[in-house]
């Protein structure tokens, strides 16, 4: 038979997730930040047990961690007819992999004395250092005639390796996804060429068992199943709705997958529907439909019982309900594709851009337009004064924004600079001015011998564009100087956040930050008549970058008390390791931004705009239903306030455009929503969840009995349907294989069932009523 694919899955904790593994999957997991960021911490990991400073023991235990945790895997050896990563539905890819593991020498040095220019010999496509950095793995195509353990032995023979990793023989044995950086060799159209494979009749596959016969049971009482037309050229798609969708949307509209003993009806009945939107063919269904842990012949003959069953001409309803449910689930996993955390880049900007968007970003290469464009608006906020939008719950808000850039090293994170200095041109001029007075009354306050003669403090000294290096009462001071006006920071990296610590407490800072979004009061009391005691409302807009790592460990305890839903974050995207050219930041282009500054400087009072309020009132219920539909409790918290700051981005636009509302003010706040929400879900998303989790499962009241929740027999899936209730994690077989030793049941290998003691029963059983 000919395949041509493989499968792939985000996470090796998801097997029933498997899908076919494309070369932009590939690509994108390859160059995923997430997968770059794990990579680099084992290797300090093991940068670490080299020196002496970690025990290997602790090594392998964080490795095997981050590796769960954070790595995509790709299953070289096989694709799986029901999308489960098992044997029993495993169809041989005709690739298999090679480990070469801890090794005396360096990897890349192995690589090049050992497999350096023999790939096309040896039959490799694809060769990397391992996720443990003392590794290599080649991924070849299996010579003809061979098996995986016969071809696994064949390449250390070629290599003349006495040992390798004798594991890899499974069909379901996957390989973690590395960074770019760990790339040997890759012939990507080599790696996903059609194969023809031989079938491994240790395992059998779905076409094997469609188009041959088989026969069941003994050789006196045998029962032989004819085979079905050996054609494999179905659609995909139901009127654009994938067969995945719709068998999920089935699944669930009968009630969700059935326990061991029930699956046989389960499959009739699916069958029965399905045959309606796939032409009553029993193949094409066979390829569509799980097994859901059934023998392949009694599957086969289930399907083929149930198209010979008599069908009406009418759609049932639950197939017209299914279908529509099925198409729902379908955008909501193109929106995740599109927007959420696993997609493989953010989302693009608009192409059309307002006025001021196409001058403030029109110096930058096209991969910093993005980051400038959502990096100016912390800067043009801090020039309304008194300016303030009604939102849709009713709430006047002011525009408040702090915005984060993250991206690598060296990736042009200072190209929102020369545009903000061009925004804060006329701020940084007036601070000039004030901070010459203010450094006079300094002098003259500390050259003067008496109290009495010392000089009161200026009123009216406006600094909006300070430091982040100040104490708590300058903080107050120069709020409370400003006047109702907007503080401005603009920090090279996030950790001199710290150096403003409220009250002095050292690790509180994210509490000045969540005022400084809501306009919250902050101040203090003292008794000397130097100190100052002032109670102000926090205005304060600032700009930070920072790594992705950096950023992680920075709001690391900030998970979940509103901090990071309050910031607006963007990132730096690029295939392109070029050197950026920018353009000019001369007088003429200052000018030109001033022009519209002014208009922000001039606004006062409340500002409406009602289609900024129609567009926040769709978002909202757009952004409820997505949230809803895609189940994530994630996506859900930080979307309340990111459409929040959409909005607020809309409003200045609104203001910088003289009060007109365009098409191109609508897109943008769009895509800044949709943007905004990518860089927080892939910087936060993973550990956020985990928290959510963490949370969630400590509010769990003390623990009962779990056999309380089971009946008199159950199976282990519904031993884990009661811990998951129960906010437990983890397989349950551990806790059956105690209970069967201390006696509280009983297990038939023959039905898998478990079966409470009668000693069990006797004393734990409740009294009839």
């Amino acid at each position: 038979m000919k395949m041509n694919i493989f499968d792939f899955s985000n996470s090796i904790k998801t097997p029933a997730q498997m899908q076919p593994c494309t070369p932009e999957l590939l690509n994108a997991a390859l160059d995923s930040q997430q997968v770059d960021d794990t990579c680099k911490e084992i290797a300090q990991h093991l940068e670490q047990v080299k020196q002496g400073t970690l025990a290997r023991e602790t090594f392998e235990t964080l490795k095997s961690q981050l590796k769960a945790d954070n790595l995509p895997v790709v299953c070289f050896h096989a694709t799986f007819t029901d999308g489960y990563r098992h044997n029993q539905s495993a169809v041989p890819s005709g690739l298999s992999i090679y480990d070469a593991d801890h090794l005396e020498m360096d990897p890349r040095a192995y690589y090049l004395n050992k497999v350096a220019g023999r790939e096309a010999e040896l039959g490799i496509s694809f060769a990397h250092i391992s996720p443990s950095g003392e590794g290599v793995r080649l991924v070849f195509e299996i010579p003809s005639g061979m098996s995986l353990a016969e071809a696994q032995q064949w390449m250390a023979d070629q290599l003349g390796d006495d040992t390798f990793d004798g594991k890899v023989k499974d069909l379901a044995r996957c390989s973690f996804v590395v960074c770019r950086n760990y790339v040997l060799y890759y012939d990507e159209e080599e790696l996903f060429k059609v194969r023809d494979t031989t079938v491994n009749t240790a395992v059998c596959t779905a076409e094997t068992l469609l188009c041959n016969p088989v026969t069941i049971g003994t050789k006196d009482n045998a029962i032989s199943t004819s085979p079905l037309p050996a054609t494999t050229d179905f659609e995909d798609n139901f009127n654009g709705i994938s067969y995945q969708q719709i068998v999920r949307a089935m699944e669930e509209l009968l009630g969700g997958v059935p326990a061991q003993g029930a699956r046989n009806n389960f499959i009739f009945s699916m069958t029965c529907y399905l045959r309606y939107v796939c032409n009553n063919d029993p193949q094409w269904i066979a390829q569509v439909l799980p097994r859901y842990g059934e023998e392949e012949q009694k599957f086969l003959s289930t399907v083929r019982s149930a198209c010979n069953r008599p069908q009406v001409k009418t759609v049932p309803e639950l197939v017209n309900r299914a279908l529509e449910h099925a198409r729902q689930l379908q955008q909501v996993d193109e929106a995740v594709k599109a927007n959420g955390v696993h997609a493989p880049q953010p989302p693009q900007m608009p192409k059309k851009l307002t006025k001021f968007l196409r001058l403030i970003t029109k110096n930058v290469p096209d991969h910093l337009k993005p980051a400038v464009a959502m990096g100016v608006f912390p800067s043009l906020g801090a020039h309304c004064k008194g300016v303030k939008f009604r939102y849709n719950d009713n709430a006047l808000v002011e525009p408040t924004f702090m915005n984060v850039l993250v991206a690598e090293m060296s990736s042009g994170k200072s190209c929102v600079n020369e545009p903000i200095n061009a925004i804060m041109a006329d701020i940084k001029e007036r601070d000039a001015k004030n901070r010459k007075l203010m450094q006079e009354y300094k002098e003259q306050y500390d050259t003067c011998p008496s109290d009495e003669q010392k000089p009161e403090r200026p009123k009216g000294l406006t600094i909006q564009w300070v430091k982040s290096d100040m104490t708590p009462a300058a903080f107050v001071q120069l709020m409370a100087d400003a006047g109702g006006r907007f503080l401005y920071t603009r920090m090279d990296e996030i950790g001199m956040l710290n150096q403003l610590k409220t009250n002095g407490k050292g690790n509180n800072v994210t509490e000045i930050l969540r005022l400084a979004y809501d306009c919250g009061e902050y101040g203090q009391e003292r008794v000397g008549t130097k100190s100052v005691s002032e109670c102000v409302e926090v205005r304060w807009n600032w700009n930070a970058s920072t790594t992705p790592g950096k950023c992680r460990r920075f709001f690391s305890d900030a998970m979940l008390d509103g901090t990071l839903s309050r910031i607006s974050f963007c990132t730096i995207y690029t295939d392109d390791d070029r050197m950026p050219v920018y353009g000019a930041y001369d007088d003429k282009f200052q000018k030109q931004v001033q022009e519209f500054i002014a208009s922000l400087n001039d606004a006062k009072g409340l500002v409406v705009c009602k289609k900024a309020n129609a567009l926040a009132a769709r978002m909202i219920e757009e952004n409820r239903q997505y949230s809803a539909l895609a189940d994530d409790d994630a996506y859900r918290e930080l979307s309340y306030r990111a459409t929040h700051s959409a909005f607020k981005r809309g409003m200045v636009l609104y203001l910088l455009n003289g009060q007109k509302w365009t098409r191109e003010i609508e897109d943008f706040v769009c895509w800044s929503y949709h943007y905004d929400m990518w860089c927080k879900m892939w910087i936060f998303g993973e550990k956020m969840r985990r928290a959510m989790d963490l949370d969630k499962a400590v509010m769990v009241p003390g623990r009962r009995n779990l056999m309380e929740y089971l009946p008199d027999n159950f199976t282990l899936d519904d031993l884990n349907t009661v811990r998951r209730a129960q906010g437990m994690k983890g397989d349950g077989s551990a806790q059956l294989r105690k209970w069967v030793q201390r006696g509280y049941c009983t297990f038939n290998p023959a039905t898998q069932q478990y079966t409470k003691s009668p000693q069990f029963l006797a004393k734990h059983q409740k009294p009839a009523a």
